[in-house]
């Protein structure tokens, strides 16, 4: 089973609109591909982080909320290099399904959110068009990527 869901990115440096393509395969992983185009990044930034996320009633509990009450929810995460302030790639995010609760038809929602690590600061941190530490400058903001598929 495939399913594809679009969303637009949109950063400075991210300046064309990017597809962005969830499918599942049969081995039941779910690949994010997510195309990058960051070319105005602060020299400071050496890594950016790709993170992406599925909750479904059709993943078993393993996650607490704030609330107490626990979620099924599956996370995995990439890290790329950054040269000379700029990415430009595809980012390949895949997450393992393992067993899940009577899937079929079941709904599941995704995110998918970027960081960049400072090299002189020792720190990831989310981009953002004014923050406090102007290597994470990115404008206008990059937005999370978020959506839903059935299984």
């Amino acid at each position: 089973m495939t399913s594809r869901v679009l969303a637009a990115i949109a950063t400075a440096s991210l300046l064309a609109t990017a597809v962005t393509s969830v499918a599942q395969t049969a081995s039941g992983d779910v690949t994010f591909e997510l195309p990058l185009n960051l070319t105005q990044m602060s020299s400071d930034i050496t890594k950016v982080q790709v993170a992406c996320s599925i909750t479904s009633e059709a993943i078993p509990p393993n996650t607490q909320t704030p609330k107490g009450t626990l979620t099924g929810r599956l996370t995995n995460q990439i890290e790329l290099p950054v040269t000379q302030g700029k990415l430009v790639t595809t980012a390949r995010v895949v997450i393992a399904t393992g067993d899940l609760n009577d899937p079929i038809g079941k709904s599941a929602t995704y995110e998918c959110s970027i960081m960049g690590f400072s090299a002189s600061l020792q720190h990831w941190s989310w981009f953002e068009e004014n923050p406090d530490v102007p290597a994470f400058r990115l404008t206008p903001m990059p937005q999370r990527m978020t959506g839903s598929f059935t299984w």
